[in-house]
């Protein structure tokens, strides 16, 4: 009897477990991120980083496309730390450092080489309009892609892989699956320029990162043209209320000959009103879908991640179990 007894505990036990587990899946963001790709013909890599907790789906290394150029500003702005320069020094570009075929919104307001512009001007091009022009000249600036991977070892993020340059990605299409970074490692990094802190201590407690001290003055200057981004609105941010800070950098890849899109990105920062911030990435790769289908599909996986730190923002979670179950 006593053990038949026992033997119903341990049943009953077993089958709350598989429930709760069933629940908690239920109510995960993984499923709910999931359930969102059913039908999806492309693949989905995304990671939040906030204090509430630490979330990664598929997270490998995706093309990057115009979202390494974010690294092109941090090195930027080391640059002129290290050098003791001004945004405000002035770059004398010829003709021979631009492409007049590629994506360059700096060429209608200076159509005519050579110009001077001042870095400022170079960095709002390169990071707000995603100019491509403006990307390689601040390339060569800082000493060229060898100094960029330099730079890249130096912040201790080895699977952040950047050696092609925008001349380089125009001369080949292949060259653009060369800059490649997994999402959490992105926004990972925009955490540590930003905050000189990191969350993902606990999910890679061997992995230590060089602290980017840069001035509070380079700091708000990055968030600010990083706000101030025109491309992409209709990814991350068509997915989050307007009550909400989001400052960003997009990419976008061409299409190969079959019509797949190699990557459609974005990767940012989002401020609460009482100043609280988490950090999300969400690349989409080899998308047979259109343009439309690509970016619905971002804003609809950023409106259900925003839903999820919201709710764990309202219940004060601080649970390091969340970081891993993404509940």
């Amino acid at each position: 009897m006593k053990k038949q007894f026992f033997l119903c505990i341990i049943f009953f036990l077993l089958a709350c477990s598989v429930i709760f587990g069933i629940f908690l899946y239920f109510n995960s963001l993984t499923f709910k991120i999931q359930k969102a790709l059913w039908g999806k013909d492309c693949t989905v890599s995304a990671a939040v980083l906030s204090k509430r907790f630490v979330f990664e789906f598929n997270n490998k290394n995706i093309p990057l496309m115009s979202v390494f150029k974010y690294f092109v500003a941090v090195a930027v702005l080391n640059k002129l730390e290290d050098e003791e320069k001004s945004l405000n020094d002035k770059v004398l570009v010829k003709e021979d450092m631009i492409i007049r075929t590629t994506y360059t919104p700096m060429l209608e307001k200076y159509p005519k080489t050579p110009f001077c512009i001042t870095i400022a001007d170079l960095m709002k091009y390169m990071v707000s309009e995603s100019d491509n022009n403006a990307t390689d000249i601040l390339i060569n600036y800082i000493g060229g892609m060898q100094k960029l991977q330099m730079e890249l070892k130096r912040y201790h993020f080895p699977n952040i892989r950047i050696s092609a340059d925008e001349k380089m990605m125009e001369a080949d299409f292949n060259n653009q699956y060369i800059n490649t970074a997994p999402p959490m490692d992105v926004i990972e990094a925009m955490q540590l320029f930003r905050e000189n802190a990191s969350y993902t201590y606990i999910l890679h407690p061997l992995q230590t990162h060089s602290k980017i001290c840069l001035t509070d003055e380079h700091k708000k200057f990055l968030d600010k043209i990083m706000i101030e981004t025109v491309t992409g609105s209709d990814k991350i941010k068509a997915g989050l209320p307007d009550s909400v800070i989001f400052g960003h950098k997009t990419g976008r890849s061409s299409r190969k000959p079959d019509g797949v899109r190699i990557a459609d990105n974005d990767a940012g920062f989002v401020i609460f009103p009482d100043g609280e911030t988490y950090y999300i990435a969400i690349f989409i790769s080899e998308s047979k879908m259109n343009d439309n289908e690509n970016v619905k599909l971002i804003s609809e996986i950023s409106k259900i991640i925003h839903k999820h730190v919201e709710k764990a923002k309202k219940e004060n979670r601080k649970n390091l179990t969340y970081m891993f179950l993404g509940v």
